[in-house]
């Protein structure tokens, strides 16, 4: 919110005035707050007080007008104690006002003239508020305290209970508690009316501050008003001057007319000094844009120069670190084929050399391959003999079954001519020539078997005859795939030292082709900043222009 300068002055003025009367209300109600409370707290103890000496007072008649009977009675002494009661009974005083006896068991012995309860224990009887105050009556009795305040009904009407000071006093002799009982209702009354009027005085007190502050803060508020207007009708002539001087064009010859010879007057004679050196440095201001704008123009064109050549050289400087960039990419390019050409022929010449170990094998295999199969032909040849030495032999069994055949048969022939004298004998010929005939079968199926054993016999030494001549061969075979393997590796190895030369040369390539690619791009990004600084200086000289515009046209605003 914009507050005028007439309006802080008078808030100037009158929100401590208001603040000050509210403060002084708020101290003055507060006081006469405490006052009255006090007032009344002092009331009601002295009302009680009253109260208390005034029932002390009727029960020390009523003890006094027993007093000799008492003073005169033994203890235990009932019928001294019942001529008492026939002077207690009767004695009264106020409009309700008797006197009450109790035994020390709460047992009721009188109370007034009336024989309500009499003989009756009232030691557990409790109150509404949860208390027991026949035993307290006795209590307050024995211990000296001698008051009590308890609640009771209200006489004619049960259920309203009122509050009541009692006040007892104890006779040992009879064991009987002497005491009477006052309402206090009355005191409540009393308070309220003096409640009343202490609001009353109150109001009237508080509504004749309020009036006091009233008219003080009217007051105060005519004052800074008048204050107010004579601050701000000085001003306001001054404003009236100032938006002359602003409505002019920037007129910096029209200066403030001094009316007064206080502050304010000095505030004109100031802004007056003020103005006539405005004036003067706008003037010196107006020639040195001229001079700026000038100067301004031809570093424009420098700058625009230079900005187009530094253009040229960073397309150069693009085009050579492209170049470079093909170029290193390709020696790249070469290194790793290198690389894999040089891992492809190691992995050849490890093939290579499993294979040289795979044909050695072959060939020690080969070789033990080839002796074994001469050696078994070697076997077959002394079997094929050992066959031809058996045939000769069964040939000899045979002749010998032949001749014993014969002899057998002979001999029969013989045993037939001796008649009963060779018979013994003809027995053993025809048993002779029955195992010459076994003999002779035996030797026919030996003779099928060596046929057959040596034509077989026969086949594997012509076939272990053609594995020699086939084991040879491949034997020889793999002599000369060792001797080509062997020629691989060696060209394996030149083509892998040949890889390697090409690798180191590539990589000596890339590395000096990343050298001068990052040489260029440092180029390039120096060649970059100096474009970058070159168009800033060109946007800044465009600024500086743009502002020496704007101050021309500021300028020239102001009459001078």
């Amino acid at each position: 919110m914009k507050l005028t300068v007439k309006s802080k002055l008078l808030c100037l003025a009158i929100i401590p005035a208001l603040l000050f009367a509210l403060i002084l209300s708020g101290v003055a109600a507060w006081m006469l707050q405490s006052s009255a409370d006090q007032e009344m707290q002092e009331t009601r103890e002295r009302l009680v007080e009253r109260n208390r000496q005034v029932l002390q007072n009727y029960v020390q008649v009523a003890l006094t007008t027993i007093k000799p009977l008492h003073d005169a009675s033994a203890a235990g002494d009932m019928a001294a104690r019942d001529k008492a009661l026939e002077l207690l009974k009767p004695m009264k005083y106020g409009d309700d006002g008797y006197f009450f006896g109790y035994d020390t068991k709460g047992v009721r012995i009188f109370r007034g003239d009336s024989p309500a309860g009499v003989g009756k224990s009232f030691w557990d009887t409790r109150d509404p508020d949860g208390s027991y105050h026949y035993q307290t009556f006795v209590e307050v009795a024995k211990n000296g305290k001698h008051y009590i305040d308890y609640a009771a009904p209200k006489p004619g009407d049960e259920a309203v209970q009122v509050p009541k000071l009692g006040y007892t006093v104890y006779l040992d002799k009879w064991d009987m508690v002497l005491g009477s009982a006052i309402n206090m209702d009355d005191i409540d009354a009393a308070m309220v009316q003096e409640q009343q009027a202490v609001t009353q005085r109150t109001r009237t007190i508080l509504t004749s501050v309020f009036v006091v502050t009233l008219v003080l803060l009217l007051v105060t508020a005519a004052a800074g008003i008048w204050t107010a207007n004579g601050i701000v009708r000085p001003l306001r002539v001054l404003k009236t001057n100032l938006d002359d001087i602003a409505a002019g064009d920037g007129d910096l010859t029209h200066c403030l007319v001094v009316t007064s010879r206080d502050e304010l007057g000095d505030l004109a004679t100031s802004f007056n000094l003020f103005v006539d050196k405005i004036h003067a440095m706008v003037r010196q201001i107006a020639q040195m844009t001229t001079d700026l704008a000038g100067l301004v123009e031809q570093a424009t064109q420098q700058t625009l120069r230079s900005e187009q050549a530094m253009q040229r050289q960073r397309e150069e400087t693009d085009q050579v670190a492209t170049a470079i960039h093909e170029m290193s990419a390709a020696a790249q390019e070469v290194a790793s084929s290198a690389q894999r050409a040089a891992e492809a022929a190691s992995q050849t010449d490890e093939q290579g050399q499993a294979a040289r170990k795979v044909v050695g094998t072959s060939i020690t295999g080969m070789s033990s391959l080839v002796n074994d199969i001469r050696l078994s032909g070697t076997s077959l040849d002394s079997l094929q003999q050992d066959v031809r030495s058996i045939v000769s032999v069964l040939d000899v069994i045979r002749s010998i079954a032949e001749q014993t055949n014969l002899l057998a048969l002979n001999a029969a022939i013989e045993a037939a001519r001796a008649g009963e004298a060779g018979r013994g004998f003809a027995v053993v010929a025809d048993e002779v020539r029955a195992l010459a005939s076994r003999t002779q079968q035996s030797t026919q199926e030996i003779q099928g078997m060596i046929t057959r054993l040596e034509t077989g016999t026969h086949a594997s030494v012509e076939a272990m005859r053609r594995s020699t001549e086939a084991g040879e061969g491949a034997n020889q075979k793999t002599n000369e795939v060792g001797v080509s393997l062997d020629s691989i590796s060696t060209l394996i190895g030149t083509i892998n030292a040949m890889n390697a030369q090409i690798a180191s040369a590539a990589e000596e390539q890339t590395s000096v082709a990343e050298e001068i690619n990052r040489s260029v791009h440092q180029i390039a990004g120096a060649v970059e900043n100096l474009a970058e600084e070159t168009e800033q200086s060109s946007r800044t000289m465009r600024d500086v222009s743009a502002l020496g515009g704007n101050l021309s046209a500021l300028v020239r605003q102001f009459k001078i």
